[in-house]
């Protein structure tokens, strides 16, 4: 190798090794910078002719590995599920209490029963009679205050979606801009990793909400799906979701005429994966559930103190009434229906059961009547102490009656059992949620580690990697050194 080319291909180490240096510097820099992934400098022998002439850099390229990013999505994808159902479902029980506290429809109930008992050993007492009366409304109230708590859950579901629509379109259109600058820049041949990691960024952030399939065909060719098929993204072309925000849902209503998520028109298809997933099955399954439960409670509580009435099917309401149910003369009606019946439960009735006003003084009715019952036929001027009425109540309570399975409630039980099994079933789907959430978090924590391992910065790994730097850069410096040494005794031969 003559003089020329050793000095020449010294000279070309030289540059690599300080672009290397550069490199591994920022590498160290960045080492804690989320979303960056190590950079590293390819390097070839240049040749001419067959022979050795120095060295080349290529472009500055990442240390990915799609297949564990591809997996690090699915389990972040499957934790903020959960995360989502734990959040909201944990905001609705903390609203409805556990089966034994004193808000909740089972302790009023039992203390409903326990005041029914106390009349029954004197009828006549009017404190005691106002008692029951009490205990009554404030069984009422408690169905009223855990449907209008499924009627708020519902709507902060829907605000979830509307909040992760929101996200996932702004992400979309700034992935569409930082795609048009890496096509530029793989254009001139500059590198890329500044776009890719930040690229990556936003699809692990839409990723979390809506799970994604990615076809990457290089710079300005990303291609994202949903798993369920729905285009999101194409080579820089954004396919917006759709969804507006219903600021006030009924707790009783289902999911006809509420907004669904929609991509080009059609609805976006969901699995149990992905924040905006876990809020729709929360508002349109889950919720509407809960109320089915409270709804069948509150029919069998009219339907158990009609009973013990013994009014004919259609005849005068009960204790406890529907608003809603009168006949053409306008009087308060209420038909018995059992599970399996058309119409049962009557959708709506926990949002709308009230004390009939027949047996409530602060509406013109009779506090007696909470001795004798609400037939028609009924008078204040048979005997004092006949508690027939109150202990045909407290056994209709006590009856076993049927519940629709639909709900996951049990197809037979007395009304003690239905309240405390929907405030149980319930506290239990929350418990279930937080469960999952946990060993989610858990395997996406994982799942990030390992990814992060293969493709994070490693300092010592980087400082071994900035040795060998410098003892290359030494060498080098050391050729052109022997080099000028041997051109300067060249010049002095005469």
């Amino acid at each position: 190798m003559s003089l020329q080319a050793a000095l020449s291909t010294a000279l070309s180490s030289l540059a690599a090794e300080q672009r290397q240096s550069a490199l591994i510097a920022n590498n160290i820099a960045n080492a804690n910078t989320e979303g960056y992934v190590r950079r590293d400098l390819p390097r070839t022998e240049s040749l001419v002719g067959g022979t050795g002439a120095g060295v080349s850099t290529g472009t500055v390229k990442r240390a990915s590995d799609a297949a564990l990013a591809a997996a690090s999505r699915t389990a972040s994808a499957n934790e903020a599920y959960a995360a989502a159902q734990q959040k909201l479902l944990q905001a609705y029980t903390a609203h409805i209490g556990q089966a034994s506290d004193e808000r909740s429809i089972s302790h009023r109930l039992g203390a409903f029963q326990t005041a029914m008992t106390k009349l029954s050993a004197e009828p006549a007492n009017a404190v005691a009679q106002s008692q029951a009366l009490s205990s009554a409304q404030d069984m009422v109230d408690s169905l009223h205050h855990m449907t209008d708590a499924v009627a708020q859950a519902r709507v902060s579901a829907d605000q979830s979606v509307a909040q992760d629509v929101a996200a996932v379109n702004s992400a979309l259109d700034n992935l569409a801009e930082i795609d048009r600058q890496m096509a530029y820049a793989s254009a001139r041949g500059a590198s890329t990793a500044e776009f890719e990691d930040r690229r990556d960024t936003l699809v692990a952030e839409i990723g979390t909400k809506v799970p994604l399939r990615i076809f990457d065909n290089g710079p300005g060719q990303l291609i994202l799906m949903s798993d369920g098929g729905n285009t999101l993204y194409d080579s820089t072309t954004v396919h917006h979701l759709s969804f507006t925000h219903t600021p006030g849902i009924p707790a009783a209503s289902g999911s006809a005429g509420l907004s669904q998520v929609k991509v080009n028109g059609q609805a976006l298809r969901i699995s149990e994966s992905g924040s905006i997933a876990a809020a729709l099955t929360l508002r349109d399954q889950t919720l509407p559930r809960f109320n089915d439960m409270l709804d069948q409670v509150a029919t069998q509580l009219a339907n158990a103190f009609q009973a013990a009435d013994e009014t004919p099917s259609g005849g005068a309401a009960g204790l406890f009434v529907d608003p809603l149910k009168k006949n053409s003369a306008e009087e308060l009606v209420w038909d018995q229906l059992a599970a399996g019946d058309a119409g049962y439960p009557v959708s709506g009735m926990a949002s709308r059961i009230t004390i009939n006003p027949a047996a409530d003084p602060e509406l013109g009715g009779d506090l007696w009547r909470m001795r004798t019952g609400l037939d028609p036929s009924a008078t204040d001027a048979g005997n004092a102490s006949d508690n027939s009425w109150i202990l045909a109540a407290l056994n209709a309570m006590d009856a076993a009656r049927d519940y629709a399975g639909s709900s996951g409630l049990p197809s037979k039980m007395n009304l003690t059992q239905a309240a405390s099994q929907s405030v149980g079933l319930m506290q239990s789907e929350r418990a279930v949620w937080t469960d999952r959430a946990g060993s989610r978090a858990a395997l996406a924590l994982q799942a990030r580690e390992e990814l992060v391992n293969k493709t994070a910065v490693n300092i010592d790994e980087e400082l071994q990697r900035l040795m060998l730097v410098q003892q290359t850069y030494s060498a080098s410096v050391q050729i052109i050194q022997a080099a000028s040494r041997m051109f300067e005794e060249l010049s002095q031969i005469r």
